[in-house]
């Protein structure tokens, strides 16, 4: 079996750190899976670097890349002579695979190259031109879910608007994105059913105290404060007196 070499796209470093790091074994080829559908397996990203690390006995190293958006490390083993010549204040292109360690998505470079701010405006027209062309597959894609929810419809529609390998990394960055949004609100409701539990455990008759509360609890003031309004708006508790939190 042929195995071709990866294209390298380029992309933002925000874009990078932010995705979703996809694990593949076997012949296919781990990705970042992007808010914007894009899988990101090998990479082109530009940035100035701020930092360079080599250990004592030379056998691993990292440079850490700022484009303006976020940081992201470049780390190497072994062969350490790669960023030889490189170092903090250098603007650099650099292509590499994504790769994940202990939840920290970073490159493994193969060509660094040294650019000119020149070539560092010209990156950024060329990163909004593919967000931009990003962001119409993905309308495209949500145009025809209002009319099928059988994917092969879909993907068969789009096979002459854009590859099977874009639409089908729309289709899996919306299944991200919703089941996340369905975490959050799982988390919200633990939130608020750990608030009750507390308030009926303090509540000896005037309500449960504000800051009895929090100080139970354990959690972020902001997460207790978004929760308790919650229940006050819906009718789940009021307030007796001002500071005072009762369940109804």
């Amino acid at each position: 079996m042929e195995v071709k070499r990866l294209t390298a796209k380029k992309a933002s470093v925000e874009e990078i750190v932010k995705g979703k790091f996809v694990k593949k074994s076997g012949f296919e080829s781990s990705y970042v899976l992007t808010n914007l559908g894009r899988r990101l397996s090998r990479i082109r990203a530009l940035g100035l670097i701020v930092d360079k690390f080599i250990s004592a006995d030379e056998r691993y190293a990292t440079i850490t890349l700022d484009d303006s958006t976020e940081t992201i490390r470049c780390k190497v083993f072994i062969n350490t002579k790669i960023f030889d010549g490189f170092g903090s204040g250098d603007l650099v292109d650099v292509f590499g695979k994504l790769r994940e360690y202990n939840g920290e998505i970073y490159v493994m470079p193969e060509i660094i190259s040294t650019v000119n701010a020149n070539f560092e405006t010209l990156r950024i027209l060329e990163l909004e031109k593919i967000f931009k062309e990003q962001r119409e597959k993905i309308k495209k894609i949500r145009e025809l879910q209002k009319q099928t929810s059988d994917l092969a419809e879909i993907k068969t529609a789009v096979k002459d608007l854009m590859s099977l390998e874009d639409a089908e990394g729309i289709l899996e960055a919306q299944e991200m994105i919703e089941n996340s949004v369905e975490e959050k609100v799982v988390s919200a409701n633990d939130v608020k059913n750990k608030i009750l539990k507390i308030i009926e455990t303090l509540d000896k008759g005037e309500g449960a105290d504000y800051q009895d509360i929090l100080i139970k609890s354990g959690l972020l003031e902001k997460s207790i404060d978004i929760a308790i309004q919650d229940l006050l708006e819906t009718g789940v508790c009021y307030e007796p007196h001002p500071g005072k939190i009762k369940k109804i």
